[in-house]
């Protein structure tokens, strides 16, 4: 008897501290999400991707700029070489050193220019999508890992009322076999009742250790950090779910989500591509100009004295504008191999989109049916639970007439447990598939 109690108090103490520990700040699953879009490494390099399509698109814009190049150079002449300044050969060791300024601007290319505009900026649209898309991932992990954790933590409640029951059961019948009025056996079976519902009570305990590391791993906060949850989590759902079809509900996922964004904007991009790749096969119109000038050292007055620096860039300057025409007649079968490969990813494009449109259709009706299933078993689990309950306390009344034995009585009790956890686990699904389907109609698995 005394071991028991030692059992007991260990055990109730054990329960008391896991609970005092972890209550320095309590969570709502609004926070856990931001707290997890913050410090996720998938979200941090997803917008890092942004960034880069970003400059992408901002090079792709400068393109249309004409360029602008200086170019210098410096000759140091030895042995037989040709004057510049008279064509004559010589034999005289000499400096040259020239300078020039060159300009190039595209009139015309086939628009390969404003299409690769055009396709940079769609692949920034579906870049941002996609950080919306790994953003709801990552809120979908933290959300179920979260009800995952009120689930255990609720099991772990009802296991410690079981185990409470179970102790004072032992108590109540010790006290009659120790009167006689109850047989030796008795005794017997509510320590081995006791005992297995200790155990159950510390693996429930563990489960939710567990579940809390699964959290912060979802959210990426340091693992020695005490953590507790809000176990009020109301429906957030305004409305009533059993009047909306389908078609509605698919419509409004079409709207708010990234996912077929992102498949459209691909499909769009890719056709962008195939514009640029018949693009190549277009002439090229550019003008160009340019300005150039030498200073060199054979270049010398009627005293043989060396022309000055400044003087010989002035008097050699020289300009040039040009307007030149580029006409592709064979390169290799190179442009129709590419113009070939972009025809081929736009269809894989098109496939793309409508297998993501299939799916989230799919998705859509799943999460209806889903939520209704959910929704009966929850129904079913409660009339099951006032059931159980009503079936307890009359067995627990038959107890203590003596009308039937521990082992009856043990299994109404468990009936009762068990139904508890189902009321639970059903009533924990109705919310978070109430949750999903929000998430279909405004696109956040936040409460606001």
């Amino acid at each position: 008897m005394k071991w028991f109690r030692i059992i007991l108090f260990f055990l109730s103490w054990a329960f008391i501290f896991h609970e005092t520990i972890v209550a320095q700040r309590v969570w709502t699953p609004d926070q856990c999400i931001r707290y997890a879009w913050e410090n996720n490494f998938s979200v941090h390099n997803q917008e890092l991707s942004v960034k880069i399509q970003n400059t992408n698109f901002q090079q792709a814009k400068n393109d249309l700029l004409p360029t602008l190049s200086l170019q210098s150079s410096l000759n140091q002449y030895y042995g037989r070489s040709i004057d510049p300044t008279t064509n004559a050969y010589i034999d005289v060791q000499f400096i040259s050193n020239g300078y020039g300024l060159s300009s190039a601007i595209d009139l015309f290319n086939g628009f390969m220019k404003l299409n690769t505009i055009g396709m940079q900026q769609l692949n920034l649209e579906a870049e941002k999508s996609k950080l919306q898309q790994v953003r709801n991932e990552v809120a979908f992990s933290v959300i179920n890992s979260y009800f995952t954790v009120l689930l255990q933590k609720g099991l772990s409640e009802i296991a410690g009322e079981n185990f409470k029951l179970s102790c004072e059961q032992h108590n109540y019948t010790s006290k009659f076999v120790a009167t006689g009025r109850k047989p030796g056996t008795d005794l017997l079976e509510t320590e081995a009742n006791m005992a297995a519902d200790s155990s159950l009570l510390i693996q429930s305990v563990n489960l939710l250790d567990q579940a809390i590391l699964g959290l912060k791993y979802q959210m990426n906060i340091p693992l020695s950090d005490s953590m507790t949850i809000d176990t009020l989590v109301p429906s957030i759902f305004s409305g009533s779910i059993d009047t909306m079809s389908m078609e509605e509900l698919f419509h409004s996922a079409t709207a708010n989500l990234p996912d077929l964004a992102i498949a459209q904007q691909h499909l769009m991009a890719a056709k962008k591509t195939v514009q640029i790749s018949k693009g190549a096969f277009s002439p090229r119109l550019g003008v160009y100009a340019g300005w150039g000038s030498q200073f060199m050292e054979t270049n010398r007055d009627q005293l043989n004295r060396i022309i000055p620096f400044r003087d010989q860039i002035s008097n050699n300057s020289n300009e040039y504008v040009s307007l030149g025409l580029e006409i592709p007649l064979f390169t290799r079968f190179s442009k129709n191999t590419t113009l070939s490969r972009s025809k081929l990813q736009y269809q894989q494009a098109k496939i793309q989109y409508e297998d993501v449109t299939y799916k989230l259709m799919m998705g859509v009706e799943k999460s209806l049916t889903e939520w209704r299933a959910a929704r009966a078993e929850y129904e079913s689990s409660l009339s099951q639970l006032a059931k159980s309950r009503r079936a307890y306390e009359a067995a627990e009344k038959k107890l203590d007439k003596g009308l039937i034995n521990i082992i009856e009585f043990e299994i109404q009790k468990n009936k009762w447990i068990r139904a508890k956890a189902e009321v639970l686990r059903t009533g924990l699904q109705v919310l978070l598939k109430e949750r999903y389907i929000r998430f279909l109609m405004t696109g956040s698995l936040l409460s606001t």
